[in-house]
């Protein structure tokens, strides 16, 4: 039988179940699918011919997880009904009488891992690609059918806790010794095992390997345990969420349930609190910005690129070491010059450091680690570079310096290559004058550090040509960043919001308020760090630069803007930020690491040693982030964005901009523009103009619009 997820083959009297969804890429399962389900497993447990049953992909993954634009619901209750459905579906698999596997090969997402959960045995490939995880959370969600009371019961109530409050994907080899998974084979022994798991378990000889634990590991999974788990688990939840995502204690109770009053109960907990978050703002936000950056993945440009598969880069400083690996990771052959050997090795040393991690934790093999190190070519000259069509520049941040290398370049490069440079603030419309053809001038800003950072910032002037945009974001997409285009101007768009959002923590310090309210006031709202700290993270000597040159001479002519200019002050005193073990904070080796300790009190002598101050935690909130709105919709007005997806996406992914918002255009909405204009009117009548908005949002709001994102 076929249906439009299934096919279904009988041999031997074993059924293969081939999920194969009809006109996708890959199998994604939405709750119209449910039917199928149904069909393919009544023929299963009523056909007397078929002894057990394997679930497997036809295609390269297994399930990618649920078809989240899908689940739909205006009110408390509109949804249970399908979630419902959805328990009765996977129940249904767990109580037939002929043992089902599930032969797991690559993507293992989601609704995907709780379909696996709900077999009788699972058996996976050893690829690297194979992976398993319950990203709910990550959405603002929680595994909702029957996977916050079967992995618990399956690898143990730490782990399982681990797994779905971080969402993070599990590999082969730790999933076996966790128990998640029964078996781990080679790809193409994974069809013919999976056979003979189901003739093992027919047979009586299939026996599930107890999993070792440690003593601790069973006291925390006794009754007595569980109570101190669940007890930490939340502090150390609500301590690192602030409060602001509800789905992690949701899943904390939904495990709490099912473990204290039973599966049932457990069950009906989960779809309850599926709905509530499904139905939450935050959660709508983070759909919404899953859904955008996916969109991300597509070029834009129907250009042909030129060939990205190989590259050039010109550093091989801490950036430039960064775009290497990042490239050479995901399949790019890359040429690192630099003046200096030492530096090439030092960047190469850094990659095959990266790559170790990997190994220890069975994520790739050795063959793949080589073959990954070996694509970075290390050199001194300009040796091959006629035969790359892109060269990334990540040198020192000096125009003239920059200009003397396009030149440079211009004579051992062919004639039509694209140089692409990485500059966090020069304006790349000067930067092209250099260039014979200024069309194939480009920025690509990456963030620091480049590896982790997930946001590629590319920059165009009027003169860029489609093709070196499209051959750019095609790079981007292949080192699996996420790409946002903007115009340029001073400061681009993330350096342009950021700097009036930094500017006024530091006239904040000038008036007396203590370097750790400040902090304290933005991480409590949410974001990643606090503004302080950030610059000390970034380095003074880098703040005072962005701060400077053509940012700072477009803040200036602001009316009612006042630039602090403390920095540099300090940078001249040593006080270099967390590089040099001092800064605004001061910082220690801790457990192998530098740690920020106690705020440095010699950094006040810099603002003219203030009187302390205390000010309304609220009121530094909105200080702070109402110069940072208000930028954002500038940057809207003065077309560097495309649009406010754009810069939603660029705020939470380059700015680490309050993630459970979506972003400062979705921040705005969730607000109300209206309140957003009446807070900024507020603090105008008391600091001055530069709080009075933008003559976009305040039109927006009088008309009670809102930016569509």
């Amino acid at each position: 039988m076929n249906n439009d997820f299934f096919r279904l083959e009988i041999e031997n009297g074993i059924a293969t179940i081939w999920i194969d969804s009809k006109n996708d890429k890959m199998n994604i399962v939405s709750p119209t699918l449910i039917g199928d389900f149904e069909e393919v497993f009544n023929e299963v447990n009523q056909n007397n011919q078929i002894q057990g049953a394997i679930l497997i992909s036809a295609k390269k993954d297994f399930i990618a997880g649920a078809d989240i634009k899908s689940f739909k619901g205006e009110k408390v209750g509109d949804f249970q009904p399908t979630s419902r459905k959805g328990h009765a579906m996977l129940q249904a698999i767990q109580d037939s009488k002929k043992p089902i596997v599930a032969a797991i090969h690559g993507t293992c997402y989601g609704l995907g891992t709780e379909i696996s959960l709900a077999c009788h045995a699972r058996i996976c490939t050893d690829d690297t690609k194979t992976k398993m995880a319950l990203p709910e959370v990550k959405l603002g969600l929680l595994p909702g059918a029957g996977g916050t009371q079967r992995l618990p019961r399956l690898v143990g109530l730490a782990k399982s806790l681990d797994i779905m409050l971080t969402g993070k994907n599990v590999f082969a080899y730790p999933a076996k010794k966790m128990g998640l998974v029964d078996e781990v084979v080679h790809h193409s022994k994974l069809h013919r095992a999976a056979k003979t798991l189901v003739s093992k378990m027919n047979n009586g000889k299939f026996q599930r390997k107890p999993i070792k634990k440690s003593l601790v590991e069973k006291l925390l999974d006794s009754s007595l345990g569980r109570g101190v788990v669940f007890s930490q688990a939340r502090k150390k939840t609500l301590k690192a969420t602030k409060g602001n995502y509800p789905a992690p204690i949701a899943i904390i109770d939904c495990v709490e349930a099912g473990l204290k009053k039973g599966l049932k109960n457990g069950y009906e907990k989960e779809v309850v609190l599926f709905e509530e978050l499904m139905l939450s703002d935050v959660s709508k936000a983070l759909r919404n910005l899953f859904f955008t950056t996916t969109e991300k993945k597509k070029n834009p440009y129907n250009v042909k690129p030129k060939n990205t598969d190989r590259i050039a880069v010109l550093g091989a400083g801490f950036m430039g070491g960064g775009i290497t690996d990042v490239s050479v990771n995901n399949g790019m052959d890359v040429i690192l010059k630099d003046l200096s050997e030492d530096m090439i090795q030092s960047s190469k040393s850094a990659i095959w450091k990266g790559l170790k991690r990997k190994l220890k934790r069975k994520q790739l093999k050795d063959t793949e680690a080589k073959t990954i190190v070996q694509r970075a070519v290390g050199q001194t000259d300009f040796k091959g570079f006629q035969g790359v069509d892109v060269v990334i520049e990540a040198i020192v941040e000096n125009m003239e310096i920059k200009q003397k290398v396009i030149k440079e370049l211009e004579t051992v490069c062919h004639e039509d290559f694209i140089f692409a440079s990485n500059t966090s603030s020069l304006p790349l419309t000067e930067m092209s004058k250099a260039a014979k053809k200024p069309e194939n001038v480009i920025g690509m800003h990456y963030f620091s550090p480049v590896p982790k950072m997930p946001l590629l910032e590319i920059i165009k002037t009027d003169q860029t040509s489609e093709e070196t945009l499209a051959t750019c974001y095609e790079i981007g997409k292949r080192q699996g960043k996420t790409c946002i285009v903007v115009n340029d101007m001073p400061g681009f768009y993330v350096n342009r919001i950021l700097c009036p959002y930094l500017i006024e923590g530091l006239l904040m310090i000038e008036e007396g308020v203590r370097i750790e309210d400040i902090d304290g006031a933005l991480t409590s709202l949410g974001m990643p760090i606090g503004p302080i700290t950030l610059l000390d993270e970034v380095g003074i000597d880098v703040g005072a630069h962005v701060m400077s040159g053509n940012m700072a001479q477009l803040l200036k002519g602001r009316e009612g803007f006042k630039i602090n200019y403390s920095m540099p002050k300090m940078f001249e005193a040593g006080l270099h930020g967390r590089k040099a073990k001092k800064g605004f904070y001061n910082y220690a080796m801790k457990k192998g690491r530098l740690r920020k300790s106690s705020p440095n009190q010699d950094a006040y002598q810099h603002f003219g040693n203030p009187s302390p101050k205390k000010i309304d935690r609220k009121e530094i909130e909105e200080r702070t982030m109402l110069m940072l709105l208000n930028e954002a919709v500038w940057c809207l007005e003065d077309n560097i964005l495309q649009n406010p997806k754009d810069g939603d996406i660029g705020g939470v992914f380059g700015v680490g901009f309050l993630p459970w918002s979506g972003g400062p255009f979705s921040y705005m909405n969730l607000l109300g523009l209206d309140h957003v204009v009446n807070r900024m009117e507020h603090y105008a009548s008391i600091h001055g103009p530069k709080f009075n908005p933008r003559p976009l949002l305040k039109s927006m709001a009088d008309k009670g619009e809102k930016f569509i994102v």
